[in-house]
């Protein structure tokens, strides 16, 4: 079943489990973030293909941005007004969507009609993929991460996704896979890639 939902394009896509921080200063975004603090929503993150993410002017019949068809549901944790007086606020990624249609309003916000995104099954992470289990765990280490994934497919995939250098495009594929193995085989290229770099 779809659902109406306003989206916020980035130049960096976003998976879930994982945290962002946002300096808000257009106000498309600050009413956005006023709305879904007063209803307790969240809104999707959605990574670019074109454009920027913030503009000047809104011409309504000349889109200001190109994105991705998949995208991250997010909930916001916290925000606070900070020194340079923009509103900061730190969200969180929950559930995947699809992009069904959208359509942008004269304010310049985007909304869009998406379905959900279920994984379709759990699966634990098996000998396989232990070289990313410890390129994770080096990242980790490296980076100051906290959080170490459980032996579920689907949190080890977020979790070093969200560390890679990745294009939004991969990122996409990413956002599109229900089989969290078959994520952590696009991961696994992508790596590959990146160490012939």
């Amino acid at each position: 079943m779809s659902e109406l939902l306003p989206l916020f394009p980035l130049s960096r896509a976003l998976v879930p489990q994982a945290s962002l921080k946002l300096q808000l200063f257009e106000q498309r975004y600050l009413k956005l973030i006023r709305k879904c603090m007063e209803n307790g929503q969240g809104f999707g993150i959605v990574g670019l293909k074109s454009g920027k993410e913030s503009q000047v002017e809104n011409d309504s019949d000349t889109p200001d941005c190109e994105f991705y068809s998949y995208g991250c549901c997010v909930s916001i944790l916290d925000w606070d007004q900070l020194k340079n007086g923009l509103l900061g606020i730190t969200v969180l990624g929950e559930r995947r969507f699809s992009v069904q249609s959208s359509e942008q309003q004269e304010d310049g916000l985007w909304l869009a009609q998406v379905d959900w995104l279920e994984d379709y099954r759990r699966v634990e992470v098996s000998s396989d993929y232990q070289g990313i289990k410890e390129l994770f765990a080096s990242l980790a280490l490296h980076s100051g991460h906290s959080n170490t994934p459980d032996e579920d497919a689907a949190a080890l995939g977020w979790a070093i996704a969200n560390m890679l250098p990745l294009d939004n495009q991969v990122f996409s594929l990413l956002l599109a896979e229900d089989d969290p193995i078959e994520r952590l085989e696009i991961i696994a290229t992508q790596i590959d890639q990146l160490s012939l770099r």
